[in-house]
């Protein structure tokens, strides 16, 4: 649609150009509708900026919401293993545990990162 526009406007200017040639007397009316034409286009570029900034604002809450989700179930996964081990000293066996707190420690930065 823009490159339309653009090449309808483009034909409008060497129009009017033609028009300020041919009877300079008329000029005043094309010349009118050309800044009407170009301040829409002005208008339309600007509502095109604007609406690529907002898109580009949804692609990231997606994003950020889509990681909180997924720390969120993480974090539940993580609460049923811990709370689904049979209590034995310490809960888990050394190195399932050891294995658990690294996992944790990694998620903890990630949770400052999405934070």
């Amino acid at each position: 649609v823009s490159e339309t526009l653009q090449g309808q406007l483009e034909d409008l200017e060497k129009a009017a150009a033609r028009l300020q040639d041919l009877c300079p007397a008329r000029l005043c009316p094309a010349s009118q509708e050309v800044q009407g034409t170009l301040q829409a286009w002005a208008g339309l570029q600007e509502l095109l900026r604007e609406t690529r900034a907002h898109v580009q604002q949804a692609v990231r809450l997606r994003h950020f919401f889509k990681d909180y989700l997924a720390m969120i179930s993480w974090t539940e996964d993580t609460r049923a293993q811990i709370f689904s081990e049979t209590p034995s000293g310490h809960g888990l066996p050394e190195t399932p545990r050891e294995e658990l707190e690294r996992r944790i420690e990694g998620k903890l930065k990630e949770f400052e990162a999405l934070a």
